[in-house]
């Protein structure tokens, strides 16, 4: 279980028994242990900007939301706050919840934040005070800290519009114009790695059904989009915040989702079905504030079952992983195709039968 989690639980008798709605809980023991009490609460809910979580936490029987920003009943007692790692997707929150707050008939809610230590909680009442009127640290303890906040101050209203950030890049001959929100990869900016990626890509120049493997604000699909009419792209990522994020950069280049381009929320592969001629990836390796590289294990193991007969995989990854290894047990052909500092991009094809990279994580 981890420590969020368990300094949560030794403040379960402070929780009242008015309905509690934990927004972004991780994937632990917390739901459970807090199901196995009988008459604690009259009610538990969830509200996940993940995808993969959303559906965890459903199979287990509990009422979740899978929503960009959280969103209230209107009678829960406590909202329980998981700490993002980016302090403007916190203050995005924040101030999702303090309007729906202000809007509510019934009384506010208090507000439980926790977080690691590594994560930022303990500066989070420079980020409290701005919201609420009374806040202050509740718990410390496995190196995490839990903070309580009341009395909601009175606040504009919120609007997505207001966390966008615009930004263009140029492909092909044509300038692309992106969108993105707070907790999306490389919000507001081309990162390194997915402007080698696409540099490969241009030259590549891939026609037909292209996946987009954890595509953020949808730079990489939306750029082979524009540049030919040819293509088909399969937006997909676990994160709410970027399928959003990319629903809009298709918007602002005139590109219709689910007509001209498709938007997909999946827990890595499990909701992808047919076959694409292209796959392409900037593969996340972090979840959170940890290194986690179970996602681009699963997803190099089994992108090959999704290739048509001809199909092909680029992908782009810090040299320091070990992607190429794992590509190489699981395609007959393995090319680099460029590499610049850190990155490297790498074509392969010819899935293998019962390729397997699970020896190598």
């Amino acid at each position: 279980m981890e420590g969020t989690s368990e300094v949560i639980l030794r403040n379960e008798t402070r929780m009242g028994t008015a309905p509690l709605l934990l927004v972004n809980p991780p994937r632990d023991g917390l739901v459970p242990a807090l199901q196995s009490r009988p008459g604690l609460r009259a009610e538990l809910r969830c509200s996940s900007q993940d995808f993969g979580d959303s559906r965890w936490l459903r199979a287990g029987g509990l009422d979740v939301r899978y929503e960009v920003v959280p969103t209230l009943a209107g009678d829960e007692g406590l909202v329980v706050l998981h700490l993002p790692r980016e302090k403007e997707r916190l203050a995005m929150l924040l101030h999702a919840l303090a309007t729906a707050w202000q809007e509510s008939a019934t009384a506010p809610p208090r507000l439980w934040l926790v977080g690691e230590n590594r994560a930022g909680i303990k500066s989070a009442g420079s980020s409290l005070r701005r919201w609420f009127g009374r806040f202050g640290s509740l718990d410390k303890a496995r190196h995490c800290g839990l903070w309580e906040a009341a009395q909601p101050l009175p606040v504009a209203p919120f609007a997505l519009d207001g966390y966008l950030r615009d930004w263009q890049i140029a492909f092909a001959g044509r300038e692309i114009r992106l969108r993105s929100l707070p907790g999306v990869f490389a919000h507001g900016r081309l990162d390194a790695g997915t402007a080698l990626l696409l540099q490969v890509l241009e030259r590549l120049r891939p026609r037909g059904t292209v996946l987009d493997f954890a595509c953020g604000s949808g730079v990489v699909g939306l750029a082979l989009r524009i540049a030919s009419d040819a293509v088909v792209p399969t937006l997909l990522d676990s994160s709410a915040l970027a399928l959003e994020s990319s629903r809009r950069s298709l918007q602002a280049n005139g590109i219709e989702p689910d007509r001209d381009a498709h938007l997909l929320p999946s827990d890595g592969l499990s909701e992808v079905s047919g076959r694409f001629e292209w796959i392409v990836s900037n593969p996340p390796f972090h979840r959170g504030v940890r290194s986690d590289l179970d996602v681009a294990a699963d997803f190099i193991r089994h992108a090959g079952t999704l290739l048509s007969k001809t199909g092909r995989i680029v992908v782009v990854f810090n040299r320091h992983l070990p992607y190429a290894a794992w590509l190489a047990d699981a395609f007959n052909s393995v090319e680099r195709l460029a590499h610049r500092g850190e990155y490297q991009v790498v074509l392969a094809a010819g899935p293998r039968v019962g390729g397997d990279t699970g020896r190598t994580r």
